[in-house]
């Protein structure tokens, strides 16, 4: 069975020249705010042509990587259009990341640029070849000359919309992090259905909470520029209502189990009209209780990986009944097949594959598994057309929406973040002490879980040694709240992890 959505890929600005005409249009617009620091179109505009003649004198243009790294500041959304209007990619580099893991980033992706600041510059380990620090380079770097960041140097080869935008890596199965290659104009159609779907009212203030070494970024950094509206930084969710005090934030675009615990502290600003929610199962609850504040006026449940450029699919809940992963956005194609491919019959169950303009490059520097993960596409009748097989579960009912049903391999989310237990039980068996390991949600749903670690070897005796190894090493959200000693790993008849045979840490 397969849905689809038709409409115009894009309206042939890419997002870096949608903010530049926005700053042309309303010049002393609020651009990005966050606490006191505060910057106009006009200004972010300025900033970033500078900043971007600068990396072009550096080296930066089409098909290069240029690290990120910056606290949540409005200058975090200076580098990320300066980047995009020298004709290069971004690759997000979260400071409260570990070292170890920003490292490894920069060497993967082959990373030799970096812009940071003196606070965060210390963060990386054997560090790229050059690091632009803002606020001890600004002097130099406004008054050096240079060619404008957008004339493109002559034999550039491919149109602009075809280049690499920017690159987001995501916990790999086997242990290593993938890094997902998305280009522009993956990027364009996207912003351009959500600027056309939401309007100019709900994204005036968007609320940007998610650190943007994760997708849900892309959308509210860029849609709401896009639009004309006002980004309102926060450092989490949580700040909602102390930044809300300042801008009556219009927007949230978060997980469900992050606006649960926003509700039940009652926090929730009543200038909020309109939440969308990603990245977890929504629980039928959820919806029930946003509209029972009697000033959020519209919820969406939005699907789709990093693969498919953030959003690939939404539906308007309503107060009661089964929320619905629903319909592709714009330019979007949705098909459920069975195992050899073939589409399954209405109300079937099968794996959800995802076409379209959303569809991004593949895996960088990973050709076997782009070739395995991004497939030919039977159905789109366009030479060279693929599928990103999502590893979810999903049927069509009657009616023509998406029914989500969960994943058929053994990649987890806690609180919207993708993460695969193999990775950690790869860095976790690094340890000298640790011969074995399993890594695996509990609690009542996968999406809310906890991470609990079962460990074989005489490491399993000191878990806070084991945190401590693997915060050194992966990020936060990565590491386990529980390690449970186990003398064998139990495992099914094919070879696999035995979940149910394994105990409960508070058994």
């Amino acid at each position: 069975m397969d849905v689809r959505t038709d409409g115009a890929a894009y309206e042939g600005l890419l997002v870096h020249e949608r903010v530049a005409r926005q700053a042309a249009l309303t010049p002393g617009a609020e651009a990005v705010v966050s606490g006191r620091e505060r910057l106009t179109y006009e200004e972010l505009d300025e900033a970033a042509q500078t900043l971007a003649r600068h990396l072009r004198r550096l080296g930066a243009g089409p098909e290069t990587l240029v690290g990120i790294c910056l606290g949540r500041s409005p200058w975090l959304v200076v580098a990320i259009l300066a980047v995009l209007r020298t004709g290069a990619a971004y690759l997000p580099l979260d400071p409260a990341f570990p070292a170890e893991r920003i490292g490894f980033m920069l060497r993967d992706s082959g990373t030799e640029l970096v812009v940071s600041d003196e606070a965060c510059r210390g963060r990386f380990t054997g560090g790229p070849g050059t690091v632009v620090s803002l606020d001890r380079d600004w002097g130099e770097i406004a008054a050096a000359d240079g060619p404008a960041p957008d004339a493109w140097p002559a034999g550039v080869p491919g149109d602009a919309a075809s280049r690499l935008a920017y690159v987001l890596y995501t916990s790999g199965s086997t242990g290593r992090p993938k890094a997902v290659a998305v280009e522009h104009r993956n990027v364009a159609a996207f912003v351009d259905w959500a600027v056309a779907h939401f309007g100019r009212d709900e994204l005036r203030y968007t609320l940007a909470a998610t650190s943007v070494c994760f997708d849900l970024s892309v959308f509210e950094l860029f849609c709401p520029l896009a639009a004309g509206g006002t980004v309102v930084m926060a450092e989490t969710v949580f700040h909602l209502p102390a930044v809300a005090a300042d801008r009556p934030v219009t927007l949230v675009n978060t997980v469900p189990s992050l606006i649960i615990d926003l509700l039940a502290s009652e926090r929730l600003p009543s200038s909020v009209v309109a939440v969308n929610l990603a990245g977890e199962a929504l629980p039928a609850h959820l919806a029930r209780d946003l509209y029972a504040t009697g000033t959020v006026q519209r919820v969406r449940n939005l699907y789709g990986p990093s693969e498919d450029t953030t959003y690939s699919t939404w539906s308007l809940v309503a107060p009661t009944g089964k929320p619905l992963i629903g319909r592709p956005i714009t330019g979007t194609s949705a098909h459920v097949l069975d195992p050899d491919g073939l589409p399954v019959p209405e109300g079937a169950t099968g794996e959800l594959y995802l076409g379209g303009e959303g569809v991004a490059r593949g895996y960088l520097r990973r050709p076997a598994l782009t070739a395995e993960r991004f497939v030919p596409d039977p159905f789109s009748g366009r030479p060279g057309a693929r599928l990103y097989r999502t590893g979810d579960l999903a049927r069509v009912l009657p009616g023509g929406e998406l029914d989500y049903l969960g994943r058929a391999d053994q990649q987890i989310k806690v609180r919207g973040l993708r993460i695969e237990p193999g990775e950690i039980e790869a860095v976790l068996t690094e340890h000298p002490t640790v011969r074995r390991a399993a890594v695996v949600a509990r609690g009542d749903t996968a999406d809310s879980a906890g991470l609990v670690a079962y460990v074989v070897g005489e490491g399993a005796q000191d878990p806070s040694a084991l945190r401590r190894y693997l915060a050194e090493r992966l990020p936060l959200y990565m590491v386990p709240e529980a390690f449970v000693p186990v003398a064998a790993i139990p495992l099914t008849v094919t070879g696999k992890v035995d979940v149910k045979a394994l105990s409960s840490p508070m058994a």
